[in-house]
């Protein structure tokens, strides 16, 4: 955090201390209110007796009321609790406890639209997350504050730290496409999310890239009310095929008089899991190889350099497999003489990251208006090198009275945000063997040799750019030396500012008649500055880029909803509501780069371009509107019945064929109302629904569209490449959703025991997909309804409090939920959907009737009638490359979460576990790793220590194994103790007892592609994706009243916390499963390893309310 803004914040502070010194002059009361066991009660009215003056409770229980009697007397009470009349006499303090037990847990939630509404009434499910549930961590996104907290939703974080993109999967996969983000809606508004990035080795710019959600500050958010079923969300339409997460912001309300809360926390991040890297052998091959490129059989080379014998392994070799080290001194790559060492450089690659959060917020509430003003800043760098982000939110949110009957709220956000260099993926380094450097590497020299002292870029073995500085051998890891540079030594900035606006007006027209309307915006301006370096001086060429990005992202959204309510009976109560809601969005992309190099060394602008320069404008425009009507009916308040309809109509669709009817019905039986249950039953409720929601294509992709590549030149001669074109369909269709939902919610002993479970079961129809065409057709691709398919599955929370003393309490939830996929059918014609290419048709992920999307294909080891392998005549496994077989399958079976509080007094520590059980994950990096003999576990084999077989090779080139310990052959041949024999039987059924040399069973066993005549099954790269994870442990004191009172503070709560602390157990060796890449569920699933390092953070904070 800069020292500027550090000023800026206590100069803030201090005058509002000063303010609220001033206000506590005045005859104003504050306190805490609790329960009978010292938990605070949040939502607590408070009103002094015989005036209009009232107040509510925060989330801490927190209140304060001015009164104007002499001997005021205060009237406390709550749902579920007695009421309760203290006299205050002279007090200014006062902590009130109140008897009784709650008997709704949840109260009012938002929903759709922003209405507000009864939680015993709902017909479907709902998961709520509170603000304060959020915060306990300090997170820099509300989505990694979610792990677990919520049955049947899953969190997934790209690993890039701060900058990159959260992902939110509600009830597993619902479209094929692998797309899957819920609808955002913040305050009522429709905003931007998106997915993120997933390119490999070949794509993009390799930078882990953000999604919208990051914006939301987690410091303003009240709550947060998941919806998960179609009937929730069937009046956002085509928007909630993924489910939809609602978020209120706070808006100071319930907190009479002037208000403020002060929070400042620091984080520490670390790499939370390196691989468990070998440090006994350097680079080199099997011994044929080494030999063959110049060293002996050890894999030394041995080289006389300035009349100097020295020795060195062979620098260009990716594998592993070379001289065993032993400390001696070298001849390193980089000239200079160093110790044969092992190491894990992966330790050292990273840095140590910090994160601090600065926010404070003022609160006013009158009887006229509330609002809340806050101001929020983040400075954090990440593990990852040469990387930052500085982020700035300010927020208002307030309330005013216009009349009794009119009232207005207006919303305004600004998220400002500078990321230099934010993280890039590692695919350079973890799956590509240009990028695999050795544990025999030393990093300094890297970091050293990156760039030349004049701050060129690295210099190749062979150049004579600079003979001197030029590497003195070439090197295997290049790509890991450009991965520096490009972190290091270029520069890309990002600069983004985004405003978040709305304002609704509430007016009560007559009794039971209310209209509401409400218009917001959501403007992103984006500008994005790329500074490549010159890689050298100009008299060699010009070189180095210039880019500039200026993109704008609007959303305007609009609705007005029309309700009436009428008691038409003792019985039977009505609402009626009609209303329309209308979005547009509006994208539009200008992209410029220079081209073929600067005309001046570090020249960066556009008009430094050797060649002309390029250009792209994209424009996208989308435009949504719907009517939709609303019935609730209620009966002897215990049957509530709920009825909705959207009509929408879009634009990313033809005419004709872009209109769409989207029902809802759900209804709520609250049996403890209705029937005598026993005693012990605190709360039941049946619950069941039916919806349709949708998902639409991406904008114009109905429509025939021709584009043409960027001209080219032969020998001087220009060519402008024919131009592609996306072939039109006319007659394509909405994914439609149709879901039924069925609840059971049960709570016992006065709510010391309960249980919410729910099933569901979903048919998605007319799956959209973009199919590649034959260029015979004259067009590239084109966008079709390819099938159907079916998510089934149950919820279960199940929640309780063990122990409830005055001065203890332990309150614990499980979540957990279990869910089935299945494709019904495909397009006539296509009996297998492609969802993923690995390795050129080394393994593919497919989805293809009868099993679920996700299905991971490839070919196996052959093995005979009896399932025993069949090993070749080289003694290495022999691949069935007759059928592709099935591998596995991305999804889980079950997600979930462990959450344990327990309260002593003032202190408080809550404790979140998550889990996955059951799906497999594919990691290439592992596949690579293991056949370059990166990991300890390819020790196995390599001497006698690690079980090595002895043996020497005869005269015809056949390996004989003899007894360990062996001096030489008969012969006097040398004896190797690096021998393996694989189980299994030759083609004749014979045992096999052919021995090979351990480097040549994993390089030709576990390497690049998966192909006829190769020894290689990509089932060696899918793995059990299991894995149970200690997710949070924070610990809390909340310093006692009269200690807070001495800085004129009501609350003051000092917490420490870790996250992503340990696994208790993962299937996945070597690297986090949680570390793929973008928010595709398909990406995530298969790019294990190809991103950041997964964190895990330290830190602690300060929260203070005066």
């Amino acid at each position: 955090m800069t020292k500027a803004t550090i000023r800026l914040l206590l100069v803030m502070l201090a005058g509002i201390w000063s303010l609220t010194g001033t206000a506590q002059e005045k005859r104003m009361i504050s306190g805490v209110v609790k329960d009978s066991t010292g938990k605070a009660l949040p939502g607590v009215s408070i009103s002094e007796k015989g005036s209009t003056t009232a107040t509510v409770s925060d989330m801490n229980g927190v209140f304060r009321i001015p009164v104007s009697s002499a001997n005021p007397i205060l009237v406390f009470s709550s749902i579920g609790f007695d009421r309760k009349e203290v006299t205050v006499g002279s007090q200014t303090t006062l902590d009130v406890s109140l008897a009784g037990e709650i008997t709704s847990l949840e109260g009012v939630v938002v929903t759709a639209l922003g209405i507000k509404k009864d939680q015993r009434k709902l017909g479907y499910a709902t998961s709520q997350v509170t603000g304060k549930d959020i915060l306990q961590t300090a997170p820099t996104n509300f989505a990694s504050a979610l792990y677990g907290k919520a049955p049947g939703v899953t969190i997934s974080t790209n690993p890039g730290g701060a900058t990159s993109a959260a992902s939110i999967q509600i009830r597993g996969i619902n479209s094929i496409n692998g797309q899957g983000q819920p609808l955002l809606v913040v305050d009522g508004v429709v905003i931007r999310n998106g997915d993120a990035n997933s390119e490999g080795y070949w794509g993009g710019n390799q930078r882990l890239n953000g999604n919208g959600l990051l914006d939301i500050n987690p410091e303003n958010i009240e709550s947060i009310n998941i919806l998960k079923g179609a009937a929730a969300s069937a009046l956002y339409g085509s928007d909630a095929n993924f489910g939809v997460v609602v978020i209120t912001t706070k808006n100071g309300k319930g907190r009479k008089g002037l208000g403020v809360d002060v929070n400042l926390s620091a984080n520490v991040e670390q790499v939370a899991v390196v691989p468990d890297l070998q440090t006994e052998y350097g680079p080199g091959y099997e011994r044929a190889v080494n030999i063959g490129q110049g060293a002996d059989d050890q894999g030394w080379i041995n080289r006389t350099i300035n009349g100097q014998a020295v020795q060195y392994p062979n620098y260009r070799a990716y594998a592993q497999f070379g001289p065993k080290i032993d400390g001696r001194q070298i001849y390193y790559w980089d000239g200079t003489m160093r110790e044969y060492k092992g190491q894990n450089l992966w330790k050292e690659f990273y840095r140590t990251g910090h994160s601090q959060i600065a926010n404070i917020a003022i609160n006013n509430s009158t009887d006229k208006m509330n609002y809340r003003l806050s101001y929020t800043r983040n400075d954090y760098k990440g593990i990852q090198i040469g990387g930052k982000q500085e982020k700035n939110t300010f927020n208002f949110n307030s309330t005013y009275k216009v009349t009794s009957k009119v009232s207005v709220d207006l919303i305004a956000n600004y998220i400002n945000e500078k990321v230099h260099n934010r993280p890039r993926q590692l695919y350079y380094v973890t799956n590509n063997f240009g990028g695999f450097f050795s544990p025999a590497d030393n990093m300094d020299a890297y970091f050293n040799k990156y760039q030349t002292s004049k701050g060129y870029k690295w210099v190749d073995w062979n150049s004579n750019l600079d003979v001197e500085e030029r590497l003195k051998y070439n090197i295997r890891a290049k790509d890991f030396l450009d991965f520096l540079w490009n972190q290091l030594a270029n520069n890309f900035d990002e600069t983004s500012n985004r405003f978040l606006v709305s304002a609704t007006l509430n007016w009560n027209i007559a009794k039971g008649l209310n209209f509401r309307g409400r218009y917001g915006t959501d403007y992103t301006g984006y500008y994005a500055e790329t500074k490549e370096k010159s890689t050298q001086p100009i008299s060699f060429g010009a070189t180095g880029r210039y880019a500039t990005n200026s993109n704008r992202f609007v959303v305007n959204y609009g609705d007005v909803l029309l309700s009436y309510n009428r008691k038409l009976s003792e019985d039977f109560n009505t609402t009626v509501s009609v209303g329309y809601q209308a979005r547009k969005e509006d994208y539009r992309w200008n992209e410029a780069t220079t081209r073929d190099g600067l005309t001046q060394e570090n020249w960066f602008s556009l008009n430094a371009s050797k060649n002309n320069s390029g250009s792209t404008v994209r424009n996208q425009r989308l435009v949504k509107d719907g009517a939709f009507g609303i019935l609730n009916i209620e009966y002897k308040d215990f049957l509530f019945v709920e009825g909705t309809l959207r009509r929408e109509v879009t634009s990313s669709l033809a005419p004709g064929n872009n209109t769409f009817y989207y029902p809802g019905v759900s209804a709520a039986f609250e049996l403890t109302n209705a029937l005598q249950l026993p005693a012990f039953f605190t709360y039941s409720k049946l619950r069941a629904s039916w919806g349709v929601v949708g998902n639409p294509p991406p904008a114009y992709v109905g429509n025939v569209a021709y584009y043409s590549n960027p001209p080219s030149n032969v020998e001087g001669i220009p060519i402008l490449y024919p131009p592609t074109t996306r072939y039109g369909n006319k007659d394509l269709k909405n994914e439609q959703k149709n879901e039924i939902e069925f609840g059971l919610e049960n709570r016992f002993l006065n709510n010391r025991l309960g249980f919410d479970l729910t099933y569901y079961n979903d048919k998605i129809k007319d799956q959209i997909l973009e199919l590649t065409t034959p260029a015979t057709i004259g067009a590239s691709s084109v966008w079709v309804n390819v099938g159907d398919m079916r998510n089934y599955g149950v919820e279960l929370g199940l929640y309780g409090t063990p122990v409830k003393t005055k001065d203890y309490a332990w309150d614990t939830r499980l979540n957990i939920a279990f869910n089935r996929n299945k494709v019904i059918s495909l397009m006539p014609g296509l009996e297998r959907l492609q969802q993923a290419n690995l390795d050129n048709g080394s393994a593919f992920v497919v989805a293809q009737p009868g099993k679920a999307a996700g299905e991971i294909v490839g070919y196996k080891r052959r093995t005979d009638d009896k399932g025993n392998y069949i090993i070749t005549a080289s003694g290495l496994h022999e691949i069935n490359f007759d059928t592709l077989q099935s591998l596995g399958n991305l999804q889980p079976k079950a997600v979930g979460g462990f959450i344990n509080n327990f309260s002593y007094k003032n202190w408080n520590l809550n404790v979140v576990v998550d889990f996955r059980f059951g799906g497999q994950i594919i990691s290439q990096a592992m596949l690579y790793g293991t056949g370059s003999g990166m990991y300890k576990s390819t020790l196995h084999g390599r001497d006698t220590e690690h079980g090595g077989l002895s043996f020497y090779t005869d005269a015809s080139g056949k390996n004989i194994q003899v007894p360990a310990g062996t001096a030489a052959g008969p012969g006097g041949q040398k004896v190797y103790n690096d021998g393996m024999i694989i189980k299994g039987v030759t083609a004749d059924g014979k045992e096999n007892t052919t021995i090979i040399d351990a480097p040549t069973y994993y390089r030709y066993h576990y390497n690049w592609g998966s192909f006829v005549g190769s020894n290689i099954s990509y089932a060696d790269a899918v793995f059990d994706n299991d894995f149970i994870k200690m997710r949070e442990v924070v610990l809390s004191y909340t310093l006692p009243r009269k200690v807070a009172g001495l800085i004129k503070a009501q609350n003051l709560t000092l917490s420490v916390y870790g996250r992503n602390l340990f696994y208790f157990d993962k299937a996945l060796p070597n690297y986090d499963p949680e570390e793929g890449v973008g928010t595709n569920w398909v990406s995530q699933g298969t790019t294990n390893g190809q991103g950041n390092a997964a964190t895990r953070s330290f830190g602690g904070s300060i929260r203070v309310s005066f």
